[in-house]
């Protein structure tokens, strides 16, 4: 397991598994990722925007194995 698995699985511990699977990334962030790899695409993209880019693929990575694992987790109950 990786680190970021590892916090999804500290998530997942702490919080009930549909709390996990009904959160939804806030529109704004969705706009702006949306914004970041348009600019990414277009070869425009700063240094400081690629880092943010990447931070938001780390959190979605995190919510998204989060979630995986909460339906694990309420397949097994």
């Amino acid at each position: 397991m990786n680190p970021l698995d590892e916090i999804a699985n500290l998530m997942v511990s702490s919080m009930p598994p549909e709390k996990i699977l009904a959160y939804e990334m806030p529109q704004q962030l969705i706009e702006r990722y949306v914004s970041l790899v348009d600019k990414e695409k277009n070869n425009q993209i700063s240094e400081e925007d690629k880092i943010e880019l990447d931070g938001l693929l780390v959190v979605n990575h995190v919510i998204s194995m989060a979630k995986l694992m909460a339906v694990r987790k309420l397949a097994a109950a």
